[in-house]
């Protein structure tokens, strides 16, 4: 599947001395749990005027009840070739990474694959460096797909509830059914209550669901603001239908 989520990468800047920007790709990668496409490459381009050193490792990826990212060491499950590198000046280098789970795989595991630029002084005197120069942390999605797939999301429950500040809000509750992972894109949002219905279609209106990446076999629940032009009943009975571009 095509997946539009290129801009998970996320860059973290600290200030830390020894460091020059570089490149990485790409920023998704899905792997076969088995065969050829078990082994997949990705390419470091350093286009400063410096050496830099760079670490790689894999993590796998969960998701909370509230769809936060949940990460754990994910070492034995991947072959690194190589996990630490120093890359030259004006250079490329392409590091080999194997899938060695399990091989047989019936729901889309992921992972992120991180590659850290680590403090690297090439013997320079640290009074020569600027005291504020950035250290930059790729974090790329790496998803291993099962031969099967299946596509299912659909909305579980819709909650009206008056929140710790006296807000009305509601608690929309999607399920991913499927065995894949799924992205919210465009998502459009029907609720309907007994006095009627409104389709939210607004990314303001929808904060925290449209876009959002929900893995496979995950659940999770996210609160909006109660929309204008729905009756609010605290308890009452609402049910939800969910659009978005796949």
């Amino acid at each position: 599947m095509v997946n539009k989520n290129l801009f998970l990468v996320m860059f973290l800047l600290v200030t830390i001395c020894f460091a020059s920007a570089f490149q990485f790709s790409p920023l998704e990668q899905t792997f076969e749990p088995s065969g050829e496409k078990a082994t997949q490459t990705y390419t470091i381009v350093n286009d400063s005027d410096d050496q830099i050193a760079i670490s790689l490792s894999v993590l796998s990826r969960d998701q909370d009840s509230e769809g936060n990212e949940v990460r754990a060491d994910a070492s034995k499950e991947f072959l690194i070739s190589p996990s630490k590198v120093i890359v030259n000046p004006q250079s490329t280098y392409v590091v080999r990474v194997q899938y060695r789970g399990p091989s047989t795989v019936t729901v889309e595991k992921s992972y992120r694959l991180m590659a850290e630029q680590i403090p690297y002084s090439q013997g320079k005197s640290q009074t020569t460096q600027s005291m504020f120069n950035f250290l930059y942390v790729y974090a790329t999605s790496l998803y291993v797909t099962p031969s099967e797939t299946k596509v299912q999301i659909d909305i579980s429950s819709v909650k009206a509830r008056i929140d710790a500040e006296g807000n009305q809000v509601m608690d929309v509750t999607i399920r991913n059914r499927g065995n894949i992972h799924q992205i919210l894109l465009d998502a459009e949002l029907t609720i309907k209550g007994s006095d009627g219905s409104i389709t939210l279609t607004e990314s303001e209106q929808l904060p925290g669901i449209d876009s959002i990446n929900v893995l496979a076999r995950k659940t999770i629940t996210k609160t909006i603001p109660w929309p204008e032009g729905l009756k609010f009943v605290e308890g009452g009975s609402y049910s939800g239908t969910l659009k978005y571009s796949d």
